[in-house]
């Protein structure tokens, strides 16, 4: 499923003049773009990097900004290149890459609010076991129906099994240097896709197994910009959602009320489902985002699909 394309270089020559001074030569116009691409996302990331609490609803945001921003920026290079997406210059070869990176994103879209509505379930348990507390005498036997969240698994490799693999970037196929350009930019679109939505998929079910599942698919995030969010995403999962963390602390709390008989097991209840609210309304806003986010990705696919025509 790695797309693997050429890295876009050009030596550096160092023409001899008469004087014998020597100069860098200037980088063409599709190196200059592809800088600037990848300079926008980059002072995107630095933000990113200082955010303090990255597993909550906050940090989730951040992600999915981190993808429109990534959108916008490569919308900016493809005009900078004049290879506009509903022109016939754009080859099979780079049509076929925009779609399946595409795909990736609608089917880790699709993942996100899988994860959330179980996360709804969840939510909805503890909040059944703390109404039928509050409203009769709490036993110790009724903290038996009152579970903390657990972590949700997923599979990642079954997400992706019916997607078609990435295939190689045929050199001749992206032979001028717009395409090299595009090409390169579209390998960072996907592994940027793949951390982001990863990175909420994961925080959301609760560990970091499926972000390291779906980094593997991905084919890892070896590219510059990358690495050190990348590092820091996967430690900060290990530390689990803050909401969730919250909901889960005021459950134990309750817990242990009804476990001492001390009276404050209304105190505690009302604890619980304002945690419950709280992390009900961070849920419905990343559904929102993700629901948001697949339609955008579906509309751009619809009019590259209706503008260029595709080999049979």
């Amino acid at each position: 499923m790695v797309l693997l394309v050429e890295k876009l270089s050009r030596s550096l020559k160092f023409p001899h003049r008469p004087e014998n001074h020597r100069r860098l030569k200037k980088p063409d116009a599709s190196s200059s773009s592809l800088l600037n691409f990848r300079s926008k996302i980059s002072e995107f990331i630095a933000g990113i990097l200082v955010e303090p609490q990255l597993v909550s609803a906050a940090g989730f945001t951040k992600c999915f900004e981190l993808i429109h921003t990534t959108n916008r920026a490569f919308s900016e290079l493809l005009i900078e290149l004049d290879y506009p997406m509903n022109s016939s210059q754009w080859c099979a070869n780079l049509t076929h890459h925009y779609l399946s990176c595409t795909l990736h994103l609608l089917t880790l879209s699709n993942a996100v609010t899988s994860a959330a509505a179980r996360l709804n379930q969840s939510k909805m348990s503890i909040l059944h076991a703390a109404a039928l507390i509050n409203t009769s005498p709490p036993t110790p036997s009724a903290s038996l129906h009152l579970n903390i969240i657990s972590v949700i698994t997923i599979n990642p490799g079954e997400m992706f099994r019916s997607e078609t693999p990435m295939i190689a970037m045929e050199e001749e196929k992206a032979c001028s240097k717009q395409e090299q350009a595009i090409a390169e930019a579209l390998i960072l679109c996907k592994n940027i896709g793949f951390l982001a939505m990863g990175f909420v998929v994961s925080g959301l079910c609760g560990d970091d197994q499926a972000y390291l599942e779906i980094k593997k698919i991905a084919g890892g995030f070896d590219d510059s910009l990358l690495r050190e969010v990348d590092s820091r995403l996967h430690r900060e999962l290990k530390k689990g959602m803050v909401e969730v963390r919250e909901v889960n602390m005021a459950t134990e709390n309750l817990q242990s009320a009804i476990m001492s008989d001390n009276g404050r097991c209304s105190e505690a209840v009302e604890e619980v489902k304002r945690r419950l609210k709280v992390m009900e309304n961070s849920i419905h806003e990343i559904e929102k985002k993700a629901n948001d986010l697949f339609s955008q990705v579906l509309s751009v696919r619809n009019k590259l699909l209706a503008n260029i025509r595709l080999p049979e």
